[in-house]
């Protein structure tokens, strides 16, 4: 720069600006230069303040929005996966589980034997039976229940007998809503309610699912 400049600063800066080269601005003196990204600058920023930025900012807020739903789904779908071994480790007891259970069940022709044997039971353990009555089976989702409704007299020790006996039988025998009472004879008189549980047959199946379709 001109040592003069500062002598004279008005005639230098003049002197700067005339004569410029519009079409090659890197070519200007310093101040022309200066002055050019000193207006650069405040016509930037005075577009950017009265550009209309709220349409990004609204979809800068769903980005924000659909980035914060996907963290959540990510965490969850972490969570569900360190859960699935122990998931399927349950699943797999309660298939056991099932399968056990349903080997307790008997068949429709089973029933009847199983019947069979509990009332010999009965006489084996010197119970005098009254009766013996096979009610209508309950019909469950995936099961029946047999209720049989059982009334003899004898000892006490008697029907503890039966009752270890029936406990003991390889199929799902249960005793039910027991009520003794006494004899004028001294015995006692036991009525109780013999539940057995056995498979649906095939036409029960059906109606069961006949049974749901209806309901929903």
């Amino acid at each position: 720069m001109n040592k003069d400049f500062w002598k004279s600063p008005s005639s230098e800066i003049t002197a700067q600006i005339s004569g410029l080269d519009f079409e090659n601005p890197s070519e200007w003196p310093l101040v022309p230069r200066w002055c050019l990204l000193v207006g650069l600058y405040f016509l930037t920023v005075g577009l950017l303040w009265f550009y209309p930025l709220s349409d990004y900012a609204a979809e800068l807020e769903k980005s924000v929005d659909k980035e914060n739903t996907l963290r959540a789904e990510f965490t969850d779908k972490v969570h569900q996966a360190a859960m699935l071994h122990a998931l399927k480790n349950q699943r797999d007891e309660v298939a056991l589980t099932v399968e056990g259970l349903e080997s307790h069940l008997t068949s429709s022709a089973e029933t009847s034997s199983l019947l069979f044997s509990i009332s010999r039971m009965g006489r084996n353990q010197n119970l005098q039976q009254e009766l013996f009555r096979p009610d209508a089976p309950i019909l469950k989702p995936y099961y029946a229940i047999i209720p049989v409704t059982f009334r003899a007299h004898g000892s006490y020790h008697d029907f503890a007998r039966f009752a270890a006996d029936v406990a003991n039988l390889p199929r799902s025998v249960n005793l039910s809503n027991i009520t003794i009472g006494s004899r004028p004879e001294g015995a006692l008189t036991l009525e109780t309610t013999v539940q057995t549980y056995r498979h649906l047959d095939p036409d029960e199946v059906v109606g069961q699912v006949k049974g749901a379709e209806v309901s929903r």
